[in-house]
């Protein structure tokens, strides 16, 4: 909430619960005060009309602290007119799907997880399809602390089906042209893989066994995240169908976080 005094001196109100309600003001006072809210898709670059904004017309309006708490929860509120002034209601979302974690990336805010086979090795394309099967996408990396929580994951899964390796596909595939020039400044960046996450825009938040170009005269053109203990969270490179080195029973699926 901001509100600007008849000084001209704008005032920004940090979210909290604890404020129940807000006094409406005159025009007399030449005080205003300003609500973020949620709006319809459909009045998206308009400004919506009628009496007592932001709940135009006795509408209740919905908004978000723009907070989100460390274990994924949004803190969202309602605001309904009462004569007067104004009354919040707050309530917490969750803003990922069980199993998952939640991560503000520069570009998105996102939620991620290890998927699995139990038992049985999976490839690239079977990963994918894992994911888009199950209501996700296909994911990778965006950081450090993204990787430290999959690791995390795979150590819980380890112990839960009580094996002693589970790698893990991630959405990075080398193109064509950089399988031909992998040691090239371009095809050592992210614009060397075709991947659907496009909230990865680097390749930072990978730790590779060597580099990454790492296999690519050998016919290893895609991502797997290593869950074998030594080496948990690095990236090594596989073929992506078949002829795999190591199992391979997961996969990194994601979602765009709930608002």
């Amino acid at each position: 909430m901001a509100v600007l005094d008849n000084t001209e001196t704008c005032y920004t109100c940090g979210f909290s619960d604890g404020m129940s309600s807000v006094q409406q003001t005159k025009r007399e006072d030449k005080v205003k005060v300003a609500f973020k809210v949620k709006v319809d898709e459909s009045l998206e670059n308009k400004c919506p009309v009628g009496e007592n904004p932001p709940t135009f017309d006795g509408v209740m309006a919905e908004g978000d602290a723009s907070t989100t708490t460390s274990d994924g929860m949004i803190q969202n509120f309602t605001i309904s007119y009462i004569g007067t002034g104004w009354k919040f209601s707050v309530f917490s979302m969750k803003r990922c799907s069980n199993e998952f974690s939640f991560y503000r990336r520069p570009n998105i805010d996102w939620c991620i997880a290890v998927g699995y086979y139990n038992g049985i090795n999976t490839s690239y394309t079977g990963s994918s399809d894992y994911c888009q099967k199950n209501n996700f996408k296909f994911s990778g990396v965006a950081s450090a602390a993204e990787v430290e929580r999959l690791v995390y994951q795979l150590n819980d899964l380890r112990k839960r089906l009580n094996v002693p390796i589970l790698n893990a596909f991630v959405d990075a595939q080398r193109t064509m042209e950089c399988q031909a020039t992998p040691t090239t400044k371009k095809c050592m960046s992210i614009e060397e893989f075709t991947t659907t996450d496009k909230g990865v825009q680097n390749l930072d938040g990978y730790q590779f066994m060597t580099d990454a170009s790492a296999g690519a005269t050998t016919g290893k053109q895609c991502m797997v995240m290593l869950g074998d203990v030594v080496n948990d969270g690095k990236i090594d490179f596989v073929g992506c169908e078949s002829n795999f080195p190591f199992p391979i029973w997961g996969m990194l699926c994601g979602h765009k976080a709930f608002s």
